[in-house]
């Protein structure tokens, strides 16, 4: 085989073969993109700046790894080396197809004001129709979509997706630079409308030019938002131009195997830089689908109570430290928990976590506030245990969290949020046999009595030495 110095098919055969011999290396890279995700996004469990209904800050990672693993032997495809927003390579569609398709979902999938990270009214809270919250939230979700694409009656959230033709997209698009473009299709979505952990409400992030990989680094290598001229939060690809050319990607990669051929260019990889990836990617899915966080549905209010805290529960935190520290620390794993200890790793804030407890945290029957309160007081005046058993059960929706929320209060949609937990403590079914005691003893002294036969059994078996 003979090879030349410069562009020729004679170098094809010599850097196919290093293309499919950097597969294993280029694997463990598309591994490291993935945890770097999770870690940049933060619990899916709750919403956040991070986490909305619509393309945001913590979404373009995602598609850009998926890329990585379906074409490891072609970087130049994937754009396993290119940074999120580079804004020549989007610029002319050679942009890799990971972040050509997550500028796609920016464009048919924006964001919305209207279904931010505190509620998505009438979905979040649920607005009451038959009582049931099940079947309401289905009616009400049949509401707001009607009719979809098109705009009539519909959630703002809905009626600006799928609004850029994808022939603009083919020819060239250019996303706005501030809400106030509203001539823009994508203008209602260019601003993240939840607040963000850093400063003023920002989503932390890398600079733009920043690639995702091994080594920690600011947002993981994911670009955050950035501040517009009016001040609010823009989405990192605001004012970015885009086209959309899935053939390009596989054209910059012909024409590398064409190139001339780089004896150094051969990857390896042993099995520490295997463990150190799939260590990363453990601890990065914990943060993001550890089901026992606050305001996720899966427990009770904050999350914050035995079994599913401390003593008794492990956090998140605790969980990614323990995967730490097995082996070598892991520069990944370190930079989240030094972020998180600070605040600074993106997550819920304590108003989004309220509002999802108070909006998720929903009882099998949600009637109207009147209805509700009529109930409660008739209940206290047989005894209050009775009430905070309907409650605590998840027979009832909370009164105290009942919607929509109105006010001036929160920096996402300008509501006031629920304080949680209530005073009737909304859905706890760890306070249900405390309830039934209350019931049954409304004095409370059986549960006393039944405490110290319980202390004098433990007494005895201690004497015994048992």
């Amino acid at each position: 085989m003979r090879l030349v110095a410069g562009d020729s098919i004679l170098n094809v055969p010599f850097n196919l073969f290093q293309d499919l011999f950097n597969i294993p290396a280029n694997e463990v890279a598309a591994t490291n993109v993935l945890a770097d995700s999770f870690f940049s996004t933060g619990t899916w469990w709750t919403p956040s700046a991070t986490n909305l209904w619509g393309e945001d800050p913590g979404d373009p990672g995602h598609f850009m790894a998926i890329f990585d693993f379906l074409f490891p032997f072609a970087p130049q495809v994937s754009g396993l080396d290119q940074p999120e927003i580079d804004p020549a390579l989007l610029a002319n569609g050679t942009a890799g197809l990971g972040q050509q398709f997550a500028m796609l979902a920016a464009a048919e999938l924006p964001v919305s004001a209207s279904c931010d990270a505190v509620q998505c009214a009438p979905l979040v809270p649920t607005d009451p129709i038959t009582g049931l919250t099940a079947l309401d939230r289905l009616i009400d979700f049949e509401k707001v979509f009607t009719n979809f694409p098109n705009a009539d009656n519909q959630l703002g959230l809905f009626s600006h997706w799928l609004k850029v033709p994808l022939q603009q997209l083919l020819t060239g698009y250019q996303f706005p630079s501030t809400p106030a473009d509203t001539a823009n299709p994508t203008a209602a979505g260019i601003a993240d409308p939840s607040a963000g952990v850093g400063p003023g409400g920002s989503v932390p992030g890398a600079p733009l030019d920043a690639v995702p990989g091994s080594e920690a680094q600011p947002g993981f290598g994911f670009p955050g938002t950035t501040t517009g001229p009016d001040g609010a939060n823009l989405m990192p690809w605001a004012g970015t131009d885009v086209q959309l050319n899935p053939l390009g990607p596989f054209e910059q990669w012909f024409q590398s195997l064409e190139a001339p051929v780089n004896l150094n260019g051969f990857q390896l990889v042993g099995p520490d830089d295997v463990g150190q990836a799939l260590k990363a990617l453990a601890a990065g899915m914990v943060v993001d689908f550890n089901p026992f966080t606050p305001g996720s549905p899966l427990c009770p209010e904050l999350c914050d109570q035995p079994p599913f805290a401390p003593p008794f529960g492990l956090t998140t935190a605790d969980l990614v430290q323990s995967i730490q520290n097995v082996g070598p620390p892991n520069p990944l794993i370190s930079e989240w928990l030094s972020l998180n200890s600070s605040g600074l790793a993106n997550a819920p804030t304590p108003e989004q976590i309220d509002a999802t407890v108070a909006g998720l945290q929903t009882g099998w029957f949600t009637l109207n506030p009147d209805t509700e309160n009529q109930i409660v007081d008739y209940l206290d005046d047989i005894n209050p245990n009775l009430a905070k058993l309907l409650v605590n059960s998840g027979l009832m929706t909370d009164p105290a969290y009942l919607g929509p929320w109105a006010g001036t209060g929160g920096p996402d949609s300008g509501v006031d949020v629920p304080a949680v937990p209530s005073e009737l403590g909304g859905l706890d079914q760890t306070q249900i046999w405390p309830d039934l005691l209350g019931v049954v003893d409304p004095t409370g002294s059986l549960s006393n009595d039944l405490s110290d036969f319980w202390a004098s059994l433990s007494s005895i078996w201690d004497g015994f030495g048992l």
